[in-house]
């Protein structure tokens, strides 16, 4: 692969980040914080110009890129985006350097771990993290539905849609298009939702930190508290809704216009099954208002976090184990897939049926194809290397001096981008306790998350190994 066609995709999202910048810095006068408008200006100029640069030397290169070098063009972006990211939650003066990186790492990964709740921060930075959310969720999309299809060929676990075909052996060829139509359907979803909320009587402002952060299935809100609590049933609802919309496949949404036979996928009866599985616990944990625990049980599937009142998680083990098989894939939410989970579930059956009759061939299929053996290796092979971080972040972070508790605890909350878990599991203690030197290890899982663990390791070696 060429240096161009690693480069030009990330000078258009460093000038992306700069326009989001620019919106920042109107939203900062528009909420009485004209202070920090010059803050977010800056933000825009330096990532403007280096993008901008970019783009510029690029300019008219045809650029080509296999599904391996597409990867290692995402770790690039989800290594240096945030760089620029954090910059006004550092100059603004409410992080310090190591804190800000926290912060935008988290936001972009749509992880929502936060070091000051929001009580403590400005309208302005509380508007900046969210729409962060917002658009790493819109990159998490554009990562699967151009990239991990293509690597993913011999497992069905990402639709095969109409929204997108993809050429393995050029990926950037099909970028332009990924983007156009999934950011439709993205942003589609987010005006709905904040349309809802305003008729809901939320205002312009939280209607906006909400929807975005939904969508995302970020878990920011812009008053600390449950949903319920602050903003009533109605708008709690429309957050669960827009949080089912962000953890399903968002080829779905594409594929429903041509054929609703697409309503009866297996992720969503997966969903439904860890809902009212996890929710059946907490129920007999605490039989007070059933309904809130299955919707806090919902909030957990979707790794966003959010809760009904703002209670501890009444049985934490289920909830983390929950939180690390996630959403659907090609979705926003973290966590290991339910796609993955259910071919595993479809794998044991298959191995049973042969254990009860040696002659019998018992094929595993899944939406309808026949799914190979290597690809239920490799399925084995990433659920695997994911319980191999997990394990092992841990084991690192106790080194830096946390509780084995703790560690694990914030560990998986990073790699299933679920932050707002760790407090709803560890008896209150949260991200803020946390020493900085474990705060990298913590970033490092959360983009591990993001890109999958295997997919991440796979673009280290199209990076840095690979001749």
């Amino acid at each position: 692969m060429s240096p161009a066609a690693l480069f030009r995709p990330l000078g258009a999202l460093w000038v992306l980040v700069a326009l989001i910048a620019l919106l920042a810095a109107l939203c900062a006068p528009a909420v009485e914080e004209w202070h920090l408008a010059p803050f977010f200006i800056t933000t825009a100029g330096l990532a403007f110009v280096p993008g901008a640069l970019v783009l510029a030397a690029t300019r008219g290169i045809q650029v080509g890129a296999s599904a391996l070098d597409a990867l290692g063009l995402a770790l690039l972006a989800w290594v240096t985006t945030p760089a620029f990211a954090a910059l006004p939650f550092w100059l603004t003066g409410y992080f310090g350097p190591m804190d800000a990186l926290f912060e935008a790492y988290s936001a972009l990964t749509t992880t929502g771990a936060t070091l000051l709740p929001a009580d403590e921060l400005p309208r302005s930075l509380i508007f900046w993290r969210a729409v962060l959310a917002w658009l790493g969720g819109y990159a998490t999309l554009l990562l699967a539905i151009a990239v991990f299809a293509a690597l993913d060929r011999d497992v069905p676990a990402i639709r095969k849609s109409a929204l997108l075909t993809v050429r393995p052996d050029n990926i950037l060829s099909h970028l332009p298009v990924a983007a156009r139509r999934v950011g439709l359907v993205y942003a589609v979803l987010t005006a709905v939702t904040w349309l809802m909320l305003l008729f809901a009587g939320n205002g312009f402002f939280d209607a906006s930190v909400l929807a975005m952060s939904a969508i995302s299935t970020s878990g920011y809100a812009p008053v600390d508290g449950g949903l319920a609590t602050n903003f009533g049933t109605v708008s709690m609802l429309i957050v669960a809704l827009a949080c089912l919309a962000g953890s399903v496949n968002i080829a779905l949404f594409w594929d429903v216009l041509r054929d609703r036979g697409v309503l009866r996928d297996p992720d969503l009866a997966g969903i439904a099954a860890l809902v009212i599985g996890l929710g059946g616990l907490y129920v007999i944990a605490d039989t007070s208002h059933i309904p809130s625990r299955f919707i806090d049980a919902f909030f957990v599937v979707s790794t966003s976090g959010y809760t009904v009142s703002a209670p501890a998680s009444p049985v934490p083990v289920a909830a983390v184990f929950v939180a690390l098989v996630g959403g659907a894939a090609a979705s926003t939410t973290g966590g290991v897939k339910i796609s993955r989970i259910l071919l595993l579930w479809r794998r044991m059956g298959s191995e049973l049926a042969v254990l009860t009759d040696p002659s019998s061939l018992v094929p595993v299929t899944f939406r309808g194809r026949s799914v190979r053996d290597t690809a239920l290796i490799g399925i084995w092979a990433y659920v695997l290397g994911f319980l191999a971080c997990l394990g092992l972040g841990a084991l690192v972070l106790t080194l830096a001096g946390l509780d084995f508790q703790t560690a694990f605890l914030a560990n998986a909350a990073a790699l299933a981008n679920a932050g707002p878990l760790l407090h709803e599991t560890n008896a209150g203690h949260g991200w803020d306790e946390l020493a900085d030197n474990a705060k990298p290890i913590l970033i490092s899982a959360m983009i591990l998350g993001r890109l999958e663990v295997l997919a991440a390791v796979a673009a280290i070696w199209a990076l840095f190994i690979r001749k």
